[in-house]
């Protein structure tokens, strides 16, 4: 295993997936989420969908362990976390400017409840997803 070490730098700090526990062991997790073009995308429809742009849903979808769960949990985060932490995190990975603007603008309004649930795999059909939103 050690042969690997010298070809790849691995971070220490490297989780297959997120879960609860994960979460509760290290509750600024979602600072650490790096901010790519698929991630502010999302931030981008967030927006448009709170601002009433677009539908009011998001479906979030890809391949186990590319993200999904993190990405969502960072969105939860930036609408729910204080001014300062949101504007620390739009400033530490440099994002737009308009788009920081939009998010803490949304956030003084007051009018966002977030809601976050984590995993799917209980939801078999239509009612099950109902119940569970």
């Amino acid at each position: 295993m050690d042969k690997y070490r010298k070809y790849f730098n691995i971070n220490p700090d490297y989780f297959p997936a997120v879960n609860s526990d994960l979460i509760k062991k290290d509750p600024d997790l979602w600072k650490k989420f790096y901010p790519h073009e698929t991630f502010i995308t999302l931030l981008k429809k967030a927006m448009n969908v709170i601002e009433r742009k677009e539908k009011l849903n998001i479906w979030v979808e890809g391949a186990y362990g590319t993200g999904k769960s993190h990405a969502v949990l960072t969105l939860k985060h930036l609408l729910d976390a204080r001014e300062q932490e949101t504007e620390e995190y739009f400033n530490k990975y440099n994002l737009d400017e308009d788009l920081r603007k939009k998010f803490i603008n949304c956030k003084k309004q007051g009018r966002i409840i977030t809601v976050h649930r984590l995993g799917s795999s209980s939801i078999y059909g239509d009612n099950d997803l109902f119940l569970a939103i």
